[in-house]
């Protein structure tokens, strides 16, 4: 799941008052160059925040992240990234991976960009890494901002800028309850509380929610968008922004609770929660790229569990990053009682000696539930056994071979209900053995027999040739 996928750990966000600060990462000109050189580009680098202070699980350090794209399928040259970090070393102090050499505040980075295949690359990740710490004494609210420029052998550079804030908001979500034994067309009620451990307040909140296959979200409000592009491990995203300040030490929950429907094929579900700040590049960041509708009931809202307490410091944006057990990302497992029937179907074929012939046989989740591995296994892999008297000449691409025989499987960690796995083996007839038989069968080593396939009766069958 995307989901998150998008280095929540290092909060990587912005803060209020800066016209969003992402305003300041301005693209630099595009270097002259020739015709055929490529042009290596700094994505927009994500305003950060340091808490000036020793605060409680908030990171004493923050790391702007920096990556590029380009539109060239290959790259083969040496570059120098130029960081002049002389506006941001009035209030913080800067330091550098040990590619770089610094000089009064501006270091120089060698990078080595070879990529032989970038067809379809999102991002490059670059070796040079910035680590920004508060001065003492440094005033919370306050901000600066560095440059990045480049060159390189063979290809053009664009730079860009970035910003840091000292001190801001850091939203601590709860762990929610893991809940089991969920009956299927039933509703559940996820609370969803937080805490702001940060120095700064927080003039709003936004909170991006993801459910897994199997469950749906109930309810739909005035101040969410929802989206169903969150690809085959997402049913549903909720974006919701909720106006109101959130003091530094404030308590709070989402009012009312989430409230989710146990669909007809949930089984291993999920529900993800990322909570922050109003307009932090890390929750926009997360957000990005789907396709979104306005909900049409009530308001969500914020009930205030403990009061916070006000310090003077303007509010933020840019959310502090978290450490150790802390963080904005949290992960529910919501499982339901429920069932999903794996069967494979056979083949049979008839062919001289010498001759090859191709079987076609396929893996079916009969359902009703959906089943998703969040571990990262797949779904259902399948063990095939040639007939005897035969060889293998080829197969589907979605077929390996394994020992003497194949392992097939639908390449997935979701497998949906009522969804059909098609493969095919290609075989030649060494000997021709009168009612020949290999085998196909469900692998469901090492664990043995899920718990929701409860008719095993199904889940072999036979290859037969001759």
């Amino acid at each position: 799941m995307k989901h998150r996928p998008n280095r929540h750990a290092l909060a990587l966000t912005t803060a209020a008052g800066a016209a969003m600060v992402l305003a300041l990462t301005g693209v630099a000109a595009v270097p002259a160059q020739a015709d055929d050189q490529p042009v290596i580009t700094l994505q927009q680098t994500a305003p950060v925040a340091v808490s000036p202070a020793t605060l409680a699980g908030v990171s004493k350090t923050a790391l702007p992240y920096l990556s590029f794209t380009t539109t060239a399928k290959s790259l083969n040259t040496s570059a120098t990234l130029t960081i002049d970090v002389t506006q941001l070393s009035a209030i913080a102090d800067v330091t550098f991976s040990g590619n770089c050499t610094v000089v009064q505040h501006v270091a120089s980075c060698g990078e080595s960009f070879y990529y032989d295949d970038l067809t379809g690359v999102g991002t490059i990740s670059a070796e040079t890494q910035i680590t920004v710490k508060a001065k003492a004494g440094a005033p919370a609210g306050s901000s600066a901002g560095y440059t990045i420029t480049g060159s390189a052998d063979n290809a053009a550079i664009v730079g860009g800028q970035g910003t840091v804030e000292i001190g801001g908001p850091a939203y601590d979500l709860t762990q929610p309850t893991n809940l089991t034994g969920l009956a299927v067309g039933s509703a559940v009620n996820e609370p969803v509380r937080f805490t702001n451990i940060g120095d700064r307040a927080a003039d709003g909140t936004q909170v991006l929610l993801w459910a897994s296959p199997g469950i749906g979200f109930a309810q739909r409000y005035a101040n969410c968008e929802y989206s169903t592009d969150g690809g085959p491990m997402v049913e549903e995203m909720a974006l919701c922004t909720i106006p109101g300040q959130v003091l530094p030490g404030e308590r709070a929950a989402l009012a009312p609770a989430v409230r989710l429907n146990v669909e007809s094929t949930a089984y291993s579900t999920y529900l993800d929660s990322m909570i922050a700040p109003a307009g932090d590049p890390g929750i926009e960041q997360s957000a990005s790229g789907h396709q979104w509708t306005q909900g049409a009931g009530g308001q969500l809202t914020l009930k205030v569990l403990t009061p916070g307490t006000a310090n003077g410091a303007p509010s933020g944006v840019v959310s502090l990053p978290e450490r150790g057990t802390h963080g904005n990302y949290r992960i529910t497992s919501l499982q339901a009682a429920n069932t999903a029937d794996f069967s494979v179907t056979g083949a049979s074929a008839t062919a001289a000696q010498g001759d090859t012939v191709t079987l076609d046989f396929t893996m079916t989740n009969n359902g009703p539930a959906t089943v998703f591995y969040r571990s990262g296994d797949i779904v259902g892999p399948v063990d095939v056994q040639l007939p005897p008297g035969t060889s293998p000449v080829g197969s589907s691409a979605n077929c390996r071979q394994q020992g003497g025989g194949y392992y097939c499987s639908n390449q997935s960690i979701v497998s949906t209900a009522g969804s059909v796995t098609h493969f095919s083996l290609t075989v030649r007839v060494d000997q021709v053995i009168p009612g020949a038989q290999g085998s196909v069968a469900m692998d469901w080593s090492p664990a043995g027999q899920p718990a929701f396939d409860t008719n095993p009766s199904d889940d072999t069958a036979t290859l037969t040739v001759n």
